[in-house]
């Protein structure tokens, strides 16, 4: 073996080695069974290779499908989800599952955190995402005065509760909203982020490591016949 094709051979199995190390960590094909829930659909799983694919078509649904799902608050149904989404949209699990890791008891707090800021934000900025109980605000001064005769009392206008007084359910509404909205967005700009790393780390390796031509085994005289 030439000296030039052995230490491409040296370098193209470190770089497996690596990217083996980094795959320990997302959900493989080969522990697929010992996952809760979808681990009894692994025999199901392992006959359909886009789930294990790496080519493009694979990954980018998964990139953004899976970013989005691992801020939304679903925690404890992500990989179930996850699982799901692959099914429909031909992912790659290892990828889509592997992001859900994202949010976890030790991030989750500060994650949805941000996420409920962001789509606080939006909430009020545009006012999409309100609780289904509003009450908005009753003017007095534009109610008419009622026709009634004049033996007989006004009737009574009770006026609404201040705006700043809330109603619970509608707490509990639009907290839902801004968990859901801010998660939205922070996931797909996150998916974004990773399928524009993804494409440019590919330009780069394939610059860096063009295809080998081979040279052909052919003993005949590739020349045109005269």
């Amino acid at each position: 073996m030439p000296p030039e094709e052995h230490i491409a051979r040296e370098e193209r199995f470190a770089r497996l080695r690596r990217l083996k190390q980094f795959l320990r960590y997302m959900p493989r094909r080969a522990v697929f069974h010992k996952y809760p829930l979808i681990g009894r659909f692994a025999a199901a799983a392992r006959k359909r290779a886009y789930l294990w694919s790496f080519k493009t078509a694979n990954l980018r649904p998964s990139f953004y499908a899976g970013s989005i799902l691992s801020l939304l608050p679903v925690m404890g149904m992500q990989l179930p989800l996850a699982f799901l989404l692959c099914l429909l949209l031909r992912g790659n699990f290892m990828v889509m599952g592997g992001l859900q890791f994202i949010t976890n008891p030790f991030t989750a707090a500060p994650i949805y955190y941000a996420t409920h800021q962001l789509g606080r934000t939006v909430i009020e900025a545009s006012g999409f995402g309100r609780g289904l109980d509003t009450v908005e605000p009753l003017d007095l001064e534009t109610v008419p005065e009622p026709t009634t005769p004049p033996r007989l009392e006004p009737a009574k206008v009770t006026p609404p509760p201040p705006p700043h007084e809330m109603h619970w359910g509608r707490r509990v509404g639009t907290a839902i909203n801004a968990l859901v909205i801010g998660g939205v967005i922070s996931g797909a700009l996150l998916g974004l982020l990773l399928d524009l790393l993804w494409r440019l780390g590919a330009e780069y390796y394939a610059r860096k490591h063009p295809p080998a031509v081979r040279a052909s085994r052919s003993t005949e005289d590739p020349s045109p016949p005269k």
